[in-house]
Parts: structure tokens; sequence; C-alpha cells
């Protein structure tokens, strides 16, 4: 919780117009805006409670105590949440992709983990007798698990008790725990990512929601005065990794375990995606005459433990990559694989004329209901690791009435 309410506040001294520092920042002090007509951010968080929990203490750095109502010091933030049946832009796997996920670990389960678990062995034999069960045993013990997934959370109890500054569990030595979440992790990306049509269903609709997020933001005329201008999204950090996947996003963190080119991360990493605006070049109003704006994505990358830093996306030309070229990364990616809902075989039900009707959902779902312009989308993978994805468009004309409080 900690780590999570320092991305609030990160996101407060980085985006929020009273912070004097900061004259692209576009946000109000107050969750209502300047004129209290319309609620600023937009919060949305995965079924799984302990995310709701993150998105909240997300919340209470971004508004602390003293930011609420007049006669109300604390401002509450509303965290919007499906059912997990309904949870298809953060939680695939849990629902509609459920049976082509046991399949696929069925599969890695025969094949690629023993293997792994022949070369950590001493590690797992130390593991056992640390913890008194041997790790063949844990399904098998109350409450327990598939050993893939008991390893792992084995792993982060281990890397919760050193990042709290507890002591190490005795009979468990510092070589033995790193070995062990090199193991976790390795698991954990090869399991879930080793092919493109895995990374499409791990995704699943978050893809479509990005986009939708950002492209209803790159309109001339927002943000109006009832557009949200934050939006933070707040899940899994298997969703996390699935989208860096996707995008081409690398994480390098030094000291932790790689696998796949990409290392895990710090409690709290945050992904910024910035929406950004700027006039055409002539060069540009000749190509496109229908046009008022070009419109790029910014990135960057902060956590409680490094610097915020601007990200160049492997599979854009630039770094600030042009928001055609941006989308182009994710509907080429689902172009060679098929849409989530033809890998895991889902038809949505459509009510129409008062009875249901399967239909198949479009690649690029539409605008959920919000638009926005000068904002910020907020994209909190939250469980061990936390991740804050953030599109702002800046375009610093529009922000008039943004002014210190």
């Amino acid at each position: 919780m900690k780590q999570l309410q320092a991305v609030g506040e990160h996101v407060r001294r980085t985006y929020m117009a009273d912070e004097p520092s900061h004259h692209e920042a576009f946000l109000s002090r107050s969750l209502n805006g300047v004129n209290h007509s319309h609620f600023e951010t937009y919060f949305r968080a995965d079924a799984a409670t302990r995310c709701s929990q993150s998105a909240t203490a997300v919340g209470y750095g971004l508004y602390p105590d003293g930011t609420g109502p007049l006669g109300f010091p604390h401002q509450p933030v509303p965290i919007t949440m499906q059912l997990l049946e309904n949870e298809h832009a953060f939680a695939a796997p849990k629902g509609p992709c459920k049976t082509t996920e046991e399949a696929d670990l069925a599969v890695y389960a025969r094949t690629r983990a023993p293997e792994l678990f022949d070369e950590y062995r001493d590690v797992l034999q130390q593991l056992g007798q640390v913890c008194g069960v041997e790790v063949e045993d844990i399904p098998n013990v109350p409450g327990g698990e598939d050993v893939v997934l008991g390893v792992k959370d084995l792993a982060d109890m281990f890397a919760f008790d050193r990042d709290e500054g507890l002591p190490l569990t005795e009979g468990l030595t510092i070589d033995a725990r790193q070995k062990l979440e090199q193991l976790a992790f390795t698991n954990l990306m090869e399991r879930y990512y080793s092919t493109d049509r895995k990374i499409t269903y791990w995704v699943g609709g978050f893809g479509d929601l990005l986009l939708n997020t950002l492209e209803g933001g790159a309109v001339p005329t927002a943000p109006s005065n009832s557009e949200y201008r934050y939006y933070s999204y707040h899940g899994h950090r298997e969703l996390l990794h699935g989208l860096g996947m996707m995008l081409g996003w690398e994480f390098h963190f030094e000291g932790l375990p790689e696998a796949l080119n990409v290392t895990a991360i710090h409690p709290g990493t945050s992904m910024f995606f910035e929406l950004r605006a700027r006039q055409l070049t002539a060069k540009e109003t000749q190509q496109q005459p229908d046009a008022n704006e070009f419109y790029f994505v910014r990135m960057y990358m902060w956590s409680p433990n490094t610097e915020r830093e601007q990200i160049r996306l492997t599979k854009c030309s630039v770094a600030d990559c042009p928001l055609d070229e941006f989308k182009a990364i994710i509907v080429s990616h689902i172009a060679k694989t098929g849409t989530w809902e033809t890998i895991c075989n889902y038809q949505k039900l459509v009510l129409r004329h008062g009875k249901p009707v399967l239909a198949q959902e479009p690649t690029v779902k539409g605008n959920h209901g919000f638009t926005g312009s000068t904002f910020l989308a907020a994209i909190g993978i939250f469980l061990v690791m936390g991740l804050a994805v953030m599109a702002v468009k800046i375009y610093t004309a529009r922000l008039r009435g943004y002014t210190m409080i």
C-alpha cells in the first residue's frame, strides 16, 4: 500500500496544476475540477479486491487529506469494478479464456516446467526443508495449488519479507532466495508469454480499452468540462507484463530476475502513456488536409526505487510514438494471432429486441461512455508489483483555468 500511495503522490507532483514547477500540469487539486461540474479522474480496478485496494491507495496519494470538499477533509475516489465473469479487459484468462489457459498450462507443466525444476533441484530441496513440505506435495496440502504457482507464491512471500525489512527465514540463504525468485519469474514469463498467441489472450480486452482511451482524446475540442482527464486502471502484474510484451515495452531493472529479455519490476512500478498534440507541419498539412492536429504518445516509467525515465517502445520508430503507429503495434499483433475472443472461442451475448443473441465482439470496442483529451490514463497492475500506465493528452493552450489554487 505504501508503494501505491507513492504512485499517487508522484502523479500529483507531476501532473497537478498547483505544482508550480510543472507548466504542463493539467489536473486540478480537486477531484471535481476547477468548476466542480464533473469528476476529473476515473478509477477502474480488476475484480480482485486487492486491486481495488491498490486503486484506493493511489487515490490517497493523489488526493491527500485536506483536498476534499468544503467541510470534509477526505477526498473519496470512486472505484469502478466488474464481476470476474464479466471482466474481459483485465482478467480474460480467469473467465472466457480459462479453458484455453488451462490447456496451455497443462502443456507447460508436462514439458518446460520439469526442465526448470531439475535445473533448480538443490534450491527446491532447501525450500522443502525450510517450509516442511516438499515442493511436489504443494497440490496436496489444504488449499493447495499447482506446483508452479506454489513456487511463485513462496518466492513472493520471501520477497515481501525482504522488502519489509524482515529477517531471512531460518534455514534459507540469500543465494537460495535469489535463485527461487529467478525460477519463479522464469516460470511466469515462459508459461504465459512464450508465444504471441498467449500474449494476446493474457492482454485480453485491455489493448482495446487503452486504444479507445487514447483515441477518445485525439480530437481538437477535447477536453470539455464534462470529460475525464485522468484514467487509472488497476489489475495484476500478469497484465502488465503481457502489455509490455505486446507493445515492445521492455523492463530492465538492475538486480532483478530476468527472463525473455525483460526483468521483473519493483513494487509501485508505473507506466505512463501521455497522449500529446501539436500543430501540423506544412508537409503534414498537405498529406492530411482534413487533420487539425498531430497526435503522438510519449511514455515514461517510474517506481519508488527509480527515477522517472522516458521510454521508447522497441516496436515504434521514435520515442514520441505517433498515435497511428502506436495503434498499428496493437492491431498488427492481433492480426497475427486472431483476437482473444477467437483464440478462446468466446462469443458475447448481445441483447437485441429483448432477446439474447450470440455475437462476436469487434476487435476495437466502443468508447465505454467517456472521452478524454487532456487526460492521464493510469493503468495500474498491482499485486506484488505495481503498474500505473498513464495516457496524458497535453496541449498547453487547453489548460486555461487550471492555475494554482
